[in-house]
């Protein structure tokens, strides 16, 4: 990961803000040009309604007004760190579709945004702007919705599922190890549920039922993933990979999770959904994507 264009999607949140500090550190590390996007977003309903035409107008170029305020704050604080910098103001009824559509009218390298992290009832309601850019976008995207205590990418948490396309997170981490002198620890997370017989009598681990799956399922995450002389961890778990995931990365306090995801989209992601969007919805540290097919 060598970006030189950074798309930075920002909606005045908290959430944005620290995403946008992340695409500072990034930008100060690989000289990178920053540009910062903001989307107002329409009602789609009143959009051809005629009569309210005029009234969305007025307060489209208030939201307008707004943000273009915001914007001039978070120019001005790039400047002073002196960091190429420019910024979009749009308007559009989907703020994930308007940002996926200026990525594909532009040459960027890396998206980096907030996410809100809404789970359950929430986010089935209101859906992730965020979480359709990681399934969608055709670039490496970085996910970040908690305030870093440090900007650093010391210690790189690495899920690993054993098929053809986690091969590109494994990759990816390589690189940003490299450049950062930062550890790899590579995980694997068994999801496999117990019959309730066996907790009738008092076996409540895959591990236990099983003894020899542990150390061949280590064995197995071996080969995938480490290379000679390769002093990268590797750790086996189970139980609800994304949650796992999740607390393994503050376990262990990560400072960044690289994983790979298919790009699902349409009743393909309605019936396999996705790891990697829920590990975006609750990871507590940025959350690199990276490999859609």
């Amino acid at each position: 990961m060598k970006p030189s264009k950074i798309l930075v999607p920002i909606d005045f949140s908290p959430f944005s803000d620290y995403a946008a500090d992340f695409a500072i550190f990034l930008a100060q590390k690989y000289n990178a040009k920053i540009t910062l996007f903001h989307v107002v977003v329409m009602f789609e309903t009143e959009v051809d309604e005629e009569e309210h035409v005029k009234q969305l107008e007025q307060l489209v170029e208030r939201k307008e007004q707004s943000s273009s305020a915001h914007l001039e704050k978070h120019q001005q604080k790039l400047k002073e760190k002196h960091i190429r910098i420019d910024s979009v103001l749009t308007r559009s009824v989907s703020a994930a579709d308007a940002i996926l559509d200026y990525k594909n009218q532009n040459d960027f390298d890396l998206i980096v945004m907030g996410t809100h992290g809404r789970t359950g009832i929430k986010n089935w309601i209101y859906g992730s702007v965020a979480e359709k850019v990681v399934r969608l976008a055709k670039i490496p995207v970085i996910t970040i919705h908690d305030k870093r205590k440090s900007l650093q990418i010391n210690n790189i948490l690495v899920p690993v599922d054993f098929s053809k396309n986690s091969r590109s997170g494994i990759e990816e981490a390589r690189k940003i190890a490299g450049e950062f002198a930062a550890k790899i620890t590579f995980i694997h997370v068994i999801e496999q549920q117990l019959q309730p017989a066996f907790h009738v009598v008092g076996v409540e681990s895959v591990f236990t039922a099983d003894h020899n799956l542990k150390e061949i399922t280590e064995e197995k995450l071996k080969e995938f993933c480490l290379k000679q002389d390769d002093s990268s961890a590797i750790k086996v778990l189970e139980g609800s990979s994304h949650q796992v995931i999740a607390d393994y990365a503050g376990e262990i306090d990560a400072d960044l999770i690289v994983m790979s995801t298919r790009g699902y989209s349409g009743i393909e992601h309605l019936l396999i959904g996705s790891t990697t969007e829920r590990v975006v919805r609750i990871a507590p540290c940025p959350v690199l994507t990276v490999g859609r097919t």
